[in-house]
């Protein structure tokens, strides 16, 4: 009866990790950030900036053609938001 009684509790202690690895898994809480300080929303992201013209060209840091606004000495990249400096002033 002794094999019978240590099945039983090896079952019970498999159930009762079970149970508490359900209600205490994290939730990923602990990693999302507490405040937005440092995000930057879609309205900021698509704010008109002060350059006029737009056209495609060439961004480093995306390392393709897409669109930009261009300014007097500079280029922004309209899906990066990545400012670099232009050859020829438009």
């Amino acid at each position: 009866m002794t094999l019978g009684y240590s099945a039983l509790a090896l079952v019970l202690v498999i159930l009762a990790a079970a149970l508490l690895g359900r209600y205490l898994r994290p939730t990923g809480a602990h990693r999302a950030p507490q405040d937005d300080a440092g995000t930057v929303t879609l309205e900021d992201l698509l704010r008109p900036t002060a350059h006029g013209v737009n056209d495609l060209d060439y961004c480093p840091a995306e390392c393709r053609y897409t669109l930009h606004a261009f300014g007097d000495t500079t280029r922004t990249c309209w899906t990066c938001r990545t400012e670099t400096p232009t050859a020829v002033p438009r």
